[in-house]
C-alpha cells in the first residue's frame, strides 16, 4: 500500500524527460540498426567476394577445357588426314569467334531490358517504350 501512496504522490514526468529518454532510446536504436547493417555488409562483402572468386575459378577452368576440347578436335582431324594442322586450327578459330559473336548479340539483345522502364514510367522520370519480349 506505501508503493501505492508514493505513486499516485509522485509527479508525472516532465515533458522534456520525456522528450529526452525518447531521443535516447531511438538513438540507441539507430545505433544497434547501424551495427546490425555494418556486421551484414561487412557480411554479404565476404560473400560477394568470394563468389567473384569462384566465378573466376570456373571461368579459368571452363576455358581450359575448352582449349582442351578444341585441341583434341585438332588433333584428331590431322591425324586421320582429314585436315593439315593449318586448317584445323583455322576452323577451330572461326568457330570459336562465330560463337562468341552469338553470345554478343544475345547479350546486346538482353541489354535492352536493362533500361527500368516500368520504374522510371511509375516515378513519372521519363517515358520509355516498353520492351518487347521476344
Amino acid at each position: 500500500m506505501d508503493n501505492l501512496s508514493k505513486r499516485a504522490n509522485a509527479s508525472p514526468p516532465s515533458t522534456a524527460a520525456a522528450i529526452h529518454s525518447l531521443i535516447d532510446s531511438v538513438r540507441v536504436w539507430l545505433d544497434n540498426f547501424l551495427d546490425l547493417v555494418v556486421i551484414e555488409g561487412k557480411k554479404a562483402g565476404i560473400g560477394l567476394a568470394l563468389i567473384v572468386g569462384f566465378g573466376v575459378g570456373a571461368a579459368v577452368l571452363l576455358i581450359t577445357g575448352w582449349l582442351a576440347l578444341v585441341a583434341c578436335a585438332v588433333a584428331a582431324l590431322v591425324e586421320n588426314d582429314i585436315l593439315g594442322w593449318a586448317w584445323s586450327l583455322l576452323i577451330a578459330a572461326l568457330l570459336s569467334f562465330a560463337g562468341a559473336g552469338g553470345l554478343v548479340f544475345l547479350a546486346i539483345k538482353r541489354s535492352k531490358d536493362l533500361l527500368f522502364c516500368a520504374t522510371r514510367r511509375q516515378l513519372g522520370l521519363k517515358s520509355t517504350p516498353t520492351p518487347s519480349h521476344e
